[in-house]
């Protein structure tokens, strides 16, 4: 109900079914009350995770699922269950969408998440699909959130997202997310710059900006950002040229 994977719908109806399920039919709290009862089924609480990931759609209902108590129940799975794959990889998607909410960021990062989340990276580097959520996950709580970027940065964060980036050079998705959760990190802290190309940043987002075309546009805004030089194509200067009148 909440994937947008109906062709014959001609408008996705996903983001309001999610809604109502949250609004009409207390999701979060049933989701969460789930959770707290299949601590120790790593796949139940995959598929749990999954769907929190999903109906957190709103600002409000992300804050809901704090107040719900499962920002704690989260940072202590992932601390806790790192030998199950599959469900970090939905514990990752989970922190980062609860994570849009700005409030959350700084709840999650208080509550260690960032810790968490750089080691889940670390112990799962083989696997493209953690490396990929772990790096959106940091990227979100980076945006527009200097204290948190400079949390992640001496965390080891960006040795970690780099460290992705060579180990899984034709993954778009990681190599994406990393050129991202670089660019928000040095956004608004321009003095991160130098020591995250001290460590090769620019090389690798060059590379990913070459091989992926998914990945131009935000590999170009990170290399802006971390001062680098970028070449910028203007794709239309407003004069007419051969258009007819």
């Amino acid at each position: 109900m909440t994937f947008d994977d109906d062709m014959r719908m001609s408008i996705s109806h996903a983001h309001n079914h999610a809604k109502m399920i949250v609004q009409e039919n207390r999701g979060l709290k049933v989701l969460i009350e789930a959770i707290k009862a299949f601590l120790d089924n790593p796949g139940v609480l995959s598929e749990l995770c999954g769907t929190l990931s999903r109906l957190a759609i709103r600002n409000e209902f992300c804050q809901e699922v704090v107040d719900l108590g499962g920002l704690s129940i989260l940072v202590s799975l992932l601390a806790d269950c790192t030998d199950h794959q599959e469900l970090v990889k939905q514990l990752l998607s989970a922190m980062g969408a609860i994570a849009r909410n700005d409030d959350v960021k700084d709840a999650i990062v208080h509550a260690g998440g960032t810790e968490s989340i750089v080691a889940a990276m670390t112990q799962h580097l083989a696997s493209p699909q953690v490396c990929e959520q772990s790096c959106a996950a940091l990227s979100v709580l980076a945006l527009r959130k200097p204290k948190n970027s400079r949390i992640i940065v001496e965390g080891g964060g960006v040795v970690a997202a780099l460290q992705a980036m060579k180990v899984h050079p034709q993954e778009a998705g990681v190599q994406k997310q990393a050129c991202m959760l670089i660019r928000n990190l040095v956004s608004r802290s321009p003095a991160f710059s130098k020591p995250i190309l001290d460590l090769g940043a620019e090389a690798l987002i060059t590379k990913a900006q070459s091989t992926h075309r998914g990945c131009e546009d935000v590999a170009k805004a990170a290399l802006r950002d971390l001062g680098c030089h970028v070449e910028f194509q203007e794709l239309w200067t407003g004069q007419r040229g051969h258009l007819a009148p």
